[in-house]
């Protein structure tokens, strides 16, 4: 009674099962038939070998590629090597797209890319009951696949024909293989091509990227996602040249591949950081050649029809320029550089087959001191083509252009709330809702990310004028009328007006802790909602939308430190990681805000006028290319208030990062997204992989470089 006896039982030998050898119209196989009592727990023990007649050197064979596969493959090749989404192979290669896998789906990317997305969780997980792995072993598609895709580019890309020789070779050898070994020997090709192709992209990268570790090499390939060849977009109308495209897979192609605005956020981390300069330099001549009205264009069109309605892109256009100088070989000879306008007289709108077009020579030099000269004196037009042959959502107001420059503060001010003319551009689309027309976000009066640009502009010029490198002083200001006043011509010097800019910042932008200093500080203490923070906006025609939280005060930040009082910035970023930081974005808007709502679909066509039509596109879902501003912002403050914290910094950072490490490690993009929804939650409407998400990042990852370049990181 003290002894567990366990149970009766007994071992019974059970009958050898059935094994016979068959064929059918996949091949040979064996056949295992167990034997009719074979009751449950029973175990049978099989050996068997690989047939002999597969080839002894077929593994060396399929993981061997020469040097000279990819030695002369340049950016473009390695883009269609690697990628390209559906949108992008059928411009070039119509009626060609991405590779659909039955009871699986469509790929990403016709490249590797897209095929390693399935097969390393395949590989990882020995998951050989996948569907991938079943449609190998029934057909033999997807390797004619990868051969017939590079054949069709050859045309564009001669370059690839030492790939294609060796897909060729290899597959010809996985072919005679038994179904049962083709998806290993076809994942083993794919690896294989796949490493050889990204080794190649970093050896055509900077020191920072070759050395970098995975996630820093990892994210430098999204900008091998980004830029590439198409054939309905370009840098000109008529010539082929590469360009930027906005994001993954929505602005791929036609007129809404390359955005102005977003271009030139994307250019210094997408490009510069990884040592494109050259194409780099392509963006800045296309747009400068483009000037109208003192601005750059939102939407490119390839220079055919190109629409001018935004207010910070031209600001962005500036701050590239001086990023290029500073960190381009001879970066500053690009001032230099002579081109021909696209619009010779820079406001009259001609077709760009009339012989004027483009009729014109000026240099970089040229175009930013139009850029100043007009934003001084006041730009007011009306949008060319208005109408919604235009835009269909716009009211007639909306294409209404208005800048000023407020002689009082030295701020460059503008919009309507009929227009969006900053990167919070969402145009209300619900005649349901009663939002059709109506923007979301206007962001009218002076907007901190463009102040902060203006002072950086202004300081480079100055510099640069000290150096005989920049021809202008003075602006001659004409007759002008602001705010229904009418005032006299005048001559403004950079300097001074750098300085006003300088001296009226905190004064207009902060929203002191202590209420008591609000008589220091431009403010209605009734519209104040958090304190210790930086204005959104100064001088809305909407005065309580200056007050809202918002990510944007990082990038003024970033470009113009020096416009913060330090101790005010620190705090300021402090409580925006508090109330604004997500896991992958920065919220949009203050979730305490009466407007939060932080989940975006573009499909909701209800008649709640908050979420419309995605009318909160900019009021609470999380985008990622402010977090990369915001960490910049966080690391240069806090070194400012500690230059003792340098290593707890870096590392505080890159545990912030963790979740972007592992959207680029898990995503089948490959990338990082555009947005996400409350609390990092995908967003199916957004762009999977973002050319401005990824570049932040990369930003941010020079930044910490150059600290360790000084020996303040060891």
């Amino acid at each position: 009674e003290r002894y567990l006896q366990g149970l009766p039982g007994k071992i019974i030998q059970l009958e050898e099962p059935t094994i016979s050898k068959l064929s059918d119209a996949q091949g040979r196989f064996t056949q295992v038939d167990i034997p009719e009592k074979f009751p449950g727990g029973s175990i049978i023990l099989l050996e068997t070998v690989v047939e002999t007649s597969v080839p002894s050197n077929i593994e060396e064979l399929v993981k061997t590629i020469p040097e000279s596969v990819f030695e002369k493959l340049g950016w473009m090749e390695l883009n269609v090597a690697l990628y390209r989404c559906d949108g992008e192979e059928q411009d070039l290669t119509p009626g060609n797209g991405v590779y659909n896998i039955p009871n699986h789906g469509r790929l990403v990317y016709c490249g590797l890319e897209g095929f390693i997305s399935v097969l390393k969780p395949i590989v990882e997980n020995n998951d050989l009951g996948h569907p991938f792995c079943a449609h190998l072993r029934e057909g033999l598609w997807a390797l004619d696949y990868i051969c017939d895709r590079i054949q069709r580019h050859l045309s564009h890309f001669p370059a690839l024909s030492s790939l294609h020789e060796w897909y060729v070779s290899r597959v010809a050898a996985v072919k005679t293989l038994p179904n049962y070994l083709v998806p290993r020997y076809f994942a083993l090709v794919v690896m294989t091509a796949y490493e050889a192709a990204r080794t190649r992209a970093y050896s055509l990268m900077t020191p920072l990227i070759q050395q970098g570790d995975y996630f820093t090499r990892s994210l430098s390939l999204t900008a091998l996602q980004v830029y590439s060849f198409v054939d309905s977009a370009s840098l000109h109308p008529i010539k082929k040249i590469p360009s930027l495209a906005a994001g993954l897979p929505h602005f791929t192609y036609r007129h809404m591949r390359t955005w102005g605005r977003d271009v030139f956020i994307s250019l210094r981390g997408v490009l510069l950081v990884t040592g494109q300069y050259q194409a780099a330099k392509d963006h800045i001549l296309a747009f400068a050649s483009s000037l109208k009205h003192g601005m750059i264009p939102n939407l490119l069109d390839s220079l055919r029809f190109p629409r001018y309605n935004s207010r910070d892109s031209v600001w962005w256009f500036f701050q590239s320029v001086q990023d290029y100088c500073n960190l381009a070989p001879n970066g500053e000879d690009i001032l230099k550089e002579s081109f021909l306008r696209r619009f010779p007289d820079g406001h009259t709108f001609v077709s760009h087959t009339s012989p004027e077009a483009y009729s014109t020579s000026v240099t970089l030099e040229d175009i930013l001191v139009e850029i100043l000269e007009a934003h001084a004196n006041g730009i007011h037009y009306r949008e060319w083509n208005a109408g919604p042959q235009l835009d269909e959502q716009m009211s007639d107001k909306g294409f209404n252009i208005d800048v000023d420059l407020d002689f009082e503060t030295g701020f460059v001010t503008g919009g309507s709330v009929h227009n969006c003319g900053t990167w919070m551009d969402k145009m209300g689309e619900s005649a349901k809702a009663g939002t059709k027309g109506v923007p979301a976000t206007p962001r009218d009066g002076a907007d901190v990310e463009i102040i902060g640009l203006l002072k950086s502009s202004l300081r480079w010029v100055i510099d640069l004028h000290k150096r005989n490198k920049f021809r202008l002083s003075d602006i001659q200001i004409g007759e002008t009328r602001y705010k229904g006043v009418k005032r006299a011509p005048r001559s403004l010097s950079i300097v001074d007006w750098d300085a006003l800019v300088q001296a009226n910042f905190e004064r207009c932008f902060y929203i002191p802790k202590d209420p008591k200093e609000d008589v220091k500080h431009v403010i209605r203490s009734e519209l104040v909602g958090r304190r210790g923070m930086y204005k959104d906006s100064y001088g809305s025609i909407t005065p309580f939308a200056d007050y809202q939280m918002r990510p944007n005060f990082p990038v003024a930040m970033c470009v113009a430190p020096e416009l913060f009082d330090k101790e005010h910035a620190k705090e300021a970023l402090n409580l925006a990681k508090e109330v604004l930081l997500g896991p992958l974005g920065m919220r949009t808007l203050d979730p305490m805000d009466w407007a939060y709502r932080p989940n975006y679909d573009n499909q909701n066509d209800s008649d709640d006028r908050t979420v419309a039509k995605g009318w909160n596109y900019h009021q609470g879902p999380e985008w990622l290319w402010c977090t990369g501003y915001f960490f910049r912002a966080y690391l240069y403050f806090k070194l400012q208030c500690d230059p003792t914290a340098t290593k707890e910094t870096v590392f505080e950072l890159h545990r912030m990062m963790l979740p972007h490490k592992a959207q680029l490690e898990t995503s089948p993009w490959a990338g990082l997204a555009e947005l996400t929804n409350l609390d990092g939650a995908i967003c199916v409407d957004a762009c999977q992989s973002q050319a401005w998400s990824s570049s932040t990042l990369l930003d941010l990852l020079s930044d910490i470089d150059v600290l360790r370049q000084d020996g303040k990181l060891k």
